[in-house]
C-alpha cells in the first residue's frame, strides 16, 4: 500500500508540474493553448488528489492493511520454515526402519534429547549419553547425530511468506530449539538465510533455555520488546504453543502452510 501512495504521488507530481509547465511555454508564444492549459492545471490541482484518494480507498478495500490487532509473529523454525523430516531422511541414508522406531520411542523428545539445544554441552557429549538409550544401534544413532543437519531444506514457501508479511509491515520473530553445531552448519549452507527477514529472534543454544520452559517465552518478549497482547507464536508442537499462550500471546498450532494461513487471516493477520 505505500508503494502504491508513493507512485501515485509521483505521478500525480509530474502530470500537474507538466500541466504548469505547458501553460507557462503556451503563453510565452502567445498562443490560445495558454488559457485552456491553465485552466486544466487548476482543475487538475483540485481532482487529482480527490481521485486518488477515491482510489486508495478502493485499493485499502481491496487490499486490507495490516491487522490492528497483531504487530508481532514469532516463528518455530523446525517443520514450520524448515522442513526437517528426521525420519525420512534416516531413511534414505539406509539408516533401518526398526532402527527409526527404536530412536522415536526411546530417545527423540525426551529430556536428555532436549539438552542437545540449551547449548550447555557440545553435541558429541550429549550424543554419548543418548547412545546408551540404544546401546543395539549404537553407529546408527552417531551417523544420525553427525549428519542430520543434511536433510534440513526451506519450504518452497517460506522466503515468500516472510517478504509478504514483511511488506505489509508485521515484526517477525523465530523462536526455535536448536544445537549449536546444526544451526552453524546450515547457516553455512545458507539455509538458514530466512533470518535476513527476520527483526530478531532467539535460538535455544544462546540462552540456554529450552521450549516450552516458560523463561524463554519471557526472553524473548523481553528482549525484543514485544507486546504480547499483539504478539501471534506458531509452532508445530502443542506443548510450546501452550507455553506461548501461558506467557500472554495468541499461539497457532502449526499443520501446515495453508492451514496457518487461513489461521491467521481469521485473527485479522493479512499479506
Amino acid at each position: 500500500m505505500d508503494k502504491a501512495k508513493r507512485i501515485l504521488a509521483l505521478l500525480a507530481v509530474i502530470l500537474l508540474g507538466g500541466m504548469y509547465v505547458a501553460a507557462l511555454i503556451f503563453s510565452l508564444m502567445s498562443s490560445d493553448r495558454a488559457q485552456v492549459c491553465f485552466r486544466a492545471a487548476l482543475a487538475g490541482t483540485v481532482l487529482i488528489p480527490v481521485l486518488l484518494y477515491l482510489f486508495l480507498l478502493v485499493l485499502r478495500a481491496v487490499r486490507p492493511a495490516k491487522s490492528a490487532v497483531v504487530d508481532a509473529i514469532v516463528f518455530d523454525v523446525g517443520n514450520v520454515l524448515l522442513k526437517w523430516d528426521w525420519q525420512e531422511y534416516l531413511l534414505s541414508i539406509g539408516i533401518s526402519e526398526e532402527a527409526v522406531r527404536a530412536f522415536k520411542e526411546k530417545v527423540v523428545g525426551t529430556k536428555a534429547w532436549d539438552a542437545l539445544d540449551d547449548g550447555k554441552r557440545t553435541r558429541e557429549d550429549v550424543t554419548e549419553d543418548l547412545v546408551q538409550m540404544v546401546p543395539e544401534y549404537a553407529e546408527e544413532f552417531r551417523t544420525f547425530m553427525r549428519t542430520f543437519a543434511d536433510g534440513v531444506e526451506p519450504f518452497p514457501y517460506t522466503e515468500g511468506w516472510l517478504r509478504a508479511l514483511r511488506e505489509k509491515g508485521y515484526r517477525l520473530y523465530f523462536l526455535s530449539n536448536w544445537n549449536r553445531e546444526c544451526c552453524e552448519e546450515l547457516k553455512a549452507r545458507g539455509v538458514m538465510d530466512f533470518e535476513k527477514q527476520m527483526d530478531g529472534g532467539l535460538w535455544s543454544y544462546t540462552c540456554g533455555l529450552v521450549k516450552p520452559d516458560p523463561a524463554i517465552y519471557r526472553k524473548l518478549l523481553a528482549d525484543m520488546r514485544l507486546d504480547p497482547k499483539r504478539t501471534v507464536f506458531i509452532d508445530d508442537n502443542e506443548k510450546n504453543v501452550k507455553g506461548a499462550r501461558d506467557a500472554g500471546m495468541s499461539g497457532i498450532l502449526f499443520k501446515d502452510y495453508g492451514d496457518a494461513a487461513e489461521k491467521l487471516r481469521s485473527i485479522g493477520v493479512v499479506w
